[in-house]
C-alpha cells in the first residue's frame, strides 16, 4: 500500500460476509496455517495466497475478491502483535481493513481489544457481554481468531514465533490484480473458494492474462476498458487451446511426461533456465521476476505459444515424431528437455531431421566402419539390444527406400511392456515351467548341444553333475517326438543351455516380445509364441511388426518351416538385422 500511496482497502456492502470455518482440521483457517507454517519449515522462497482483484478508488482499494484472506491476515497480524514478543514492531495492520458494514467490531475487537475477545474463548460468554454483535460474520471472525491464537500457542518456541511472522512478512506473497476506478464494481464481483493453492500454470495465466493488456499502458493509444475485456477473453481461449493440448493423453505419453497433469513440461521447455535454478524457485517465481525485470508479459506469453506450434508441428511430421518418439522411448540418457536444448535453435524441418538422425545414431549398437553390428551380448547390453528392436521397428515408419511413412505407435510399446527375450528360452528364468521338449525343441537342442559329454562346458565344482548331464543328453539325442523331463532335469538343461548352444546367445535368437512370455510356457516354445502372436493380432492388439515378422518366418523365407525355430533360422535372422540397419544407417547420413 506505501508503494501505491493507498491508505486502506475497503470491504463494501455488495461483499458476503466473512464465512472461513477454523473448528476442525480442513476448515479454512486451519488449513492456511498448516500451509503457512509448512512453507515456513521447508524454507520456501515463496508461498502464493493466490489472486486478489482490487478497484482504484484513489486513495483506498475497494476489495472485489479476495477479503477473506485479508481479513484472515489481518487477524494473524493482529494476534502476533498482541504477543509481548513484538511490542516493539509497528502494527501496520490498524485500520488498513475498513469494513463498511462490520467496522464498529473490527475497531473494537481485532485493531484494539483483541485480548479480550481472546479472553473469552467461549462464543456464548462473548455475546453475554456483546451482545450487539449477535450475527453470522462476526462467529465467524471470532472461531478464527480463537483457532490463529490457539496455533501461535503451540509453536515450539518464542524464537519460532518471531521467525514465523519474518518468513510471513517476508515470503508470503498475494497477486494483485487492480482494475480502473471507471469499471462497475458489483459487475466484477466474484465469490471466492479459499483455502486452495493455485499451481504454477494457474499463477501463471492470471498473471500474464492481468499483465498483457497493461502492457500498452505507456504509449500513446491506450486500450479502452471494452478492449482490455476483449483482449483477455482471447488470451484466455489462446491459453486454454494451449492447456487442452499439453494436457491430452496422447500428447503426454508420447512426448514422455505421463507424470505431469499439467502444462508446466510445456512452459519448462518454453523457458528452459528454470530447470536449472535452485528447485526451491518455482516457475511462476521465475516468470514473475523476468516481467518485474522487464520482460513484457505479451513476449513471456508469445514463447509459450511459439512452443506450442512448434511441439504440435514435431507432432503432426511422420519423421520427426518417429526420429524423437525413438529418442524419447529407447532406453538411453535422452530427455525431452535435453533434445529441445538441442534443437531449439534450428530454424528449419530439414535442420531438425538431421539433428535427430544424429542422435539416433549415437544409440545404435552399430560399426558403421566395418558396416556390422557391434559386439553385445543379452546380459551386459540390454538397452542396446531393446533400442536396436526398437529401431528395426520404427524404422518401417521412416521414408527409407520410397516406403510410406506412417505415426509409430510408441504408447503400445511401453504400455503392454514389451521387452527383449530369447525365442528359444536360453536362461534359468525362462526356462522355470518347462516339462516336456517337443519335436521342434528337440530338433534345435540337438543342433546347438554337443552330441558328446566330452565336449560339454560345464562351470560347476561338482564331478557328480556329470553323469546326469550325460543322461539327458543321450535322452535328448535319441528322442523323436517330446520328452517328458523332470525339475531335475531341467536344471541340467538350464545348466547345459547357459553354458553351451552358443546360437542361442546371439542377436537372432531375441526380439521384442511381452515380458514373461518364456517363462509363461512350459514346451514348444516357438510354435506356441507364434499361435499366440498370431491370435494378438486376430484380435486387433498391437505386435511390433518386426516380431511379427520373424514368427511369421517372412524375413527369413521358406528355407526352414514355418513351425520350427532352427539354428539356420538364428543366423539368418542376425544376416536380416544388420542388413536392415546398414540401411537404415544409409538413410540416417543421409
Amino acid at each position: 500500500m506505501d508503494d501505491t500511496d493507498k491508505d486502506y482497502f475497503l470491504i463494501p456492502t455488495y461483499q458476503r460476509g466473512y464465512k472461513w470455518t477454523s473448528v476442525n482440521e480442513n476448515s479454512h483457517v486451519k488449513v492456511l496455517m498448516k500451509d503457512l507454517y509448512n512453507a515456513y519449515q521447508e524454507s520456501s522462497k515463496r508461498y502464493y495466497l493466490q489472486f486478489i482483484t482490487l478497484k482504484d478508488l484513489g486513495k483506498a482499494f475497494e476489495v472485489i475478491d479476495g477479503q477473506q484472506r485479508l481479513t484472515t491476515l489481518t487477524i494473524l497480524f493482529a494476534l502476533f502483535h498482541n504477543f509481548e514478543e513484538f511490542s516493539t514492531e509497528e502494527n501496520f495492520i490498524v485500520n488498513k481493513l475498513n469494513y463498511q458494514v462490520r467496522k464498529n467490531f473490527i475497531d473494537e475487537f481485532i485493531y484494539n481489544n483483541i485480548d479480550e475477545l481472546i479472553a473469552s474463548n467461549d462464543w456464548d460468554y462473548f455475546l453475554s457481554r456483546n451482545d450487539q454483535h449477535n450475527n453470522q460474520d462476526v462467529f465467524y471472525i471470532f472461531q478464527a481468531t480463537i483457532c490463529i491464537n490457539n496455533f501461535l500457542l503451540n509453536l515450539s518456541s518464542r524464537n519460532t514465533l518471531k521467525n514465523f511472522y519474518n518468513y510471513i512478512c517476508n515470503n508470503v506473497v498475494l497477486i494483485v490484480n487492480v482494475f480502473d476506478k471507471k469499471m462497475n464494481s458489483e459487475k466484477l464481483f466474484v465469490n471466492v473458494n479459499k483455502g486452495i493453492k493455485l499451481k504454477d500454470d494457474d499463477l501463471i495465466k492470471g498473471l500474464l492474462i492481468t499483465k498483457i493488456p497493461r502492457d500498452n499502458e505507456k504509449v500513446r493509444y491506450r486500450l479502452n476498458e471494452i478492449e482490455i475485456n476483449e483482449m483477455r477473453v482471447t488470451l484466455g481461449r489462446q491459453w486454454d487451446e494451449i492447456s487442452h493440448w499439453a494436457t491430452c493423453d496422447d500428447v503426454r505419453k508420447y512426448f514422455n511426461q505421463n507424470n505431469e497433469k499439467d502444462i508446466t513440461w510445456l512452459l519448462k521447455l518454453a523457458f528452459p533456465k528454470v530447470n536449472n535454478l535452485n528447485s526451491d524457485i518455482s516457475l511462476f517465481t521465475y516468470i514473475f521476476k523476468l516481467n518485474k525485470d522487464g520482460v513484457q508479459a505479451k513476449k513471456i506469453f508469445e514463447d509459450i505459444y511459439k512452443t506450442k506450434l512448434i511441439l504440435v508441428d514435431w507432432y503432426n511430421s511422420y519423421e520427426i515424431y518417429n526420429l524423437l518418439g525413438f529418442l524419447l522411448h529407447s532406453r538411453n540418457s535422452n530427455t525431452l528437455f535435453g533434445i529441445w536444448k538441442d534443437l531449439s535453435d534450428l530454424k528449419t524441418k530439414t535442420s531438425i531431421t538431421k539433428k535427430l538422425k544424429e542422435l539416433v545414431k549415437n544409440i545404435i549398437p552399430f560399426d558403421e566402419d566395418n558396416n556390422l553390428l557391434k559386439e553385445i551380448n543379452y546380459h551386459d547390453s540390454k538397452n542396446n539390444i531393446f533400442n536396436l528392436f526398437l529401431i528395426l521397428d520404427v524404422a518401417k515408419s521412416l521414408p527409407i527406400n520410397g516406403q510410406e511413412q506412417t505415426f509409430y505407435n510408441f504408447f503400445r510399446i511401453d504400455n503392454e511392456k514389451w521387452s527383449i527375450e530369447h525365442i528359444f528360452p536360453q536362461n534359468a528364468e525362462e526356462l522355470k515351467n518347462i516339462d516336456q521338449l517337443s519335436r521342434e525343441d528337440l530338433s534345435l537342442l540337438k543342433e546347438l548341444l554337443p552330441s558328446q559329454i566330452e565336449d560339454v562346458e560345464l562351470n560347476v565344482d561338482d564331478d557328480n553333475i556329470i553323469p546326469a548331464v550325460s543322461d539327458l543328453l543321450n535322452k535328448i539325442q535319441s528322442s523323436v517326438d517330446k520328452l517328458n523331463i523332470d525339475f531335475s532335469e531341467s536344471n541340467i538343461l538350464k545348466l547345459l543351455l547357459s553354458n553351451n548352444a552358443k546360437e542361442l546367445h546371439k542377436i537372432g535368437n531375441l526380439a521384442l516380445l511381452e515380458s514373461g512370455m518364456n517363462s509363461s510356457l512350459s514346451n514348444n516354445y516357438f510354435e506356441t509364441k507364434r499361435k499366440k502372436i498370431v491370435e494378438k493380432i486376430s484380435m486387433g492388439h498391437f505386435v511390433p511388426s518386426h516380431t511379427y515378422d520373424v514368427f511369421s518366418k517372412l524375413i527369413i523365407g521358406s528355407r526352414t518351416s514355418l513351425h520350427v525355430w532352427s539354428k539356420e533360422d538364428i543366423n539368418l535372422h542376425e544376416e536380416y538385422i544388420n542388413f536392415k540397419i546398414s540401411n537404415l544407417f544409409q538413410y540416417l547420413n543421409s
